[in-house]
């Protein structure tokens, strides 16, 4: 499978991973994080990495951005763990896995939210990354369903792309699983965990009503995924205390976060039909304000609708929470 192909912005798992690298970044624990910030000129990425994590686990009750499997989110915690340690180099694989389990343990919220799953990743990395994207693809699934069959607004080539692959994927990890000799492997724990909460063959039902360019002939304009090099300046970083060093620990993140960075011109779809006329689909962009009171003045009298109009509106709230995903967008797709 292509390395890129989960690579889309307004996936459900792409934005939830990127605020666990920033949402508690700056609640972080600067004390016993202080160790690993080695250099005075600038935030180390072990120094990064203990700050997202203990920010994380200090707020675990408060990570409430997994969609409809919020109460799952240990799980992505883990999965976010492992992404992380993979970002570094083979050579600092053993000192940043101590950084992870050493403070983990001692963050007191081991009951609530333990590193099992992280450490069964270790064996084997091919697995953690089947692993992970299957889990990806039911995080992502609620929207993918709400967007793309239930309201019949159009898949880019990318979305299509992605269904299909996940789709693949699941199938190919059921039929591995029916092997009892598989069982240890952590995909298919993923795939047994899955089908409590989507059971087969829910993950395979999903497809794409109809479909739209990801470039437009009639402007020559990309689509909603177009990416384009990061231009903005990097913030100074001048101190590392608590105080002084959350405004600037914000120009560090999409520098250092976990998958890179790359920025992402959010662009709208053509209309498509009654339901995705105009700026529903302009979700990807900044104009939430106009879709939201476009779409209540063209739903007005249409009851029958109404459970799915409210569905809608509810996730270009979402959407609209974080711009800075698709203005500065991290790539987080698995590695």
């Amino acid at each position: 499978m292509s390395s890129e192909y989960d690579n889309i912005p307004t996936l459900t798992s792409i934005r939830s991973y990127y605020r666990l690298d920033n949402e508690f970044v700056n609640q972080g624990n600067y004390e016993k994080c202080s160790k690993y910030d080695k250099d005075s000129r600038e935030y180390s990425k072990p120094y990064l990495l203990c700050l997202r994590l203990t920010g994380n686990l200090n707020n675990y009750e408060k990570l409430e951005f997994f969609d409809k499997l919020n109460m799952h989110k240990c799980i992505y915690l883990n999965l976010w763990a492992y992404n992380q340690l993979s970002n570094f180099e083979e050579e600092e694989h053993s000192d940043i896995r101590g950084l992870i389990i050493d403070n983990w343990r001692e963050s007191g919220k081991f009951e609530a939210c333990s590193n099992t799953q992280f450490i069964s990743y270790l064996s084997k990395s091919e697995d953690y990354l089947k692993a992970k994207r299957l889990y990806d693809y039911a995080l992502n699934y609620a929207k993918l369903y709400l967007y793309h069959e239930k309201s019949s607004i159009g898949c880019t080539p990318k979305d299509e792309l992605y269904i299909e692959k996940s789709r693949t994927l699941y199938n190919d990890i059921k039929t591995e699983c029916e092997d009892s000799r598989n069982q240890w492997r952590s995909y298919c724990a993923a795939y047994r965990e899955i089908q409590n909460f989507y059971p087969h063959p829910q993950l395979l039902n999903l497809q794409c009503k109809s479909k739209v360019p990801d470039v437009y002939p009639h402007t020559g304009k990309a689509g909603q995924y177009q990416e384009q090099e990061d231009t903005e300046p990097e913030g100074d970083r001048a101190t590392h205390s608590p105080e002084q060093a959350q405004p600037t620990l914000e120009g560090e993140l999409s520098e250092s976060s976990s998958s890179g960075s790359h920025k992402a011109a959010a662009t709208a779809l053509p209309i498509l039909g009654f339901l995705s006329i105009g700026f529903i689909l302009h979700k990807f962009t900044g104009l939430g304000s106009m879709a939201r009171n476009f779409l209540r003045g063209r739903i007005n009298g249409m009851n029958s609708h109404d459970e799915l109009t409210n569905e809608l509106l509810e996730s270009t709230y979402d959407d609209q929470a974080l711009p800075g995903i698709t203005e500065t967008y991290i790539g987080y797709q698995a590695t």
